[in-house]
């Protein structure tokens, strides 16, 4: 039985396939995901597990676990109001993952800095479901691994704000694999 209770992967090869990668092995590739990702964090190949781990969970799952992250990673440092808005809108979508919401964290993206750890998680946001096009338009679905991947990114890029890089990776790493195993509202009680 896998640890992940939270990802429907049950191998790393599918997890690795939407990294457009191959597994170090066919046997690795056949374990349950979560044992490559602690392969990877054993390695200090910390970059690499988060890409992992967002592309292993549901995309609304990495998308809060980014948005949770960006918010605790960066809270010491002073933003500009556009990033402090693109935050603000992301937090609101976890609270409420409504559609309105979704758009407007986009709209708040946009107007924040290009590159900032807010306005990549605002833009994981927008790409966790939907569609891409105005409403008022034909429906262009999301590309299926752009939330990962924004969110990696956030997750990362938040990291470079703290003190201590490694450390600030392996607490958004904790919390990641704690969503893996038992979901947004933690461990059974």
């Amino acid at each position: 039985m896998t640890e992940w209770q939270r990802v429907k992967w049950t191998e790393t090869s599918q997890v690795m396939d939407l990294l457009d990668q191959r597994a170090p092995s066919d046997e690795l590739g056949r374990t349950p995901p979560e044992v490559y990702f602690h392969e990877l964090r054993s390695a200090n190949r910390l970059d690499d597990a988060t890409l992992f781990l967002a592309l292993a969970l549901p995309r609304q799952e990495t998308v809060v676990w980014a948005a949770h992250c960006v918010r605790d990673l960066s809270d010491t440092r002073e933003r500009s109001r556009t990033d402090g808005d693109a935050m603000k809108s992301a937090l609101l979508w976890v609270q409420d993952p409504s559609e309105q919401r979704r758009r407007a964290a986009f709209v708040a993206a946009n107007l924040a800095k290009h590159g900032s750890a807010e306005r990549l998680a605002a833009m994981a946001v927008f790409y966790s479901g939907g569609s891409l096009s105005p409403e008022q338009y034909a429906p262009v679905p999301v590309p299926a691994h752009a939330a990962g991947h924004l969110s990696a990114a956030a997750i990362l890029t938040a990291a470079g704000y703290a003190p201590d890089r490694k450390a600030a990776i392996n607490r958004a790493l904790d919390e990641g694999d704690a969503i893996a195993k038992w979901g947004l509202n933690g461990p059974p009680r």
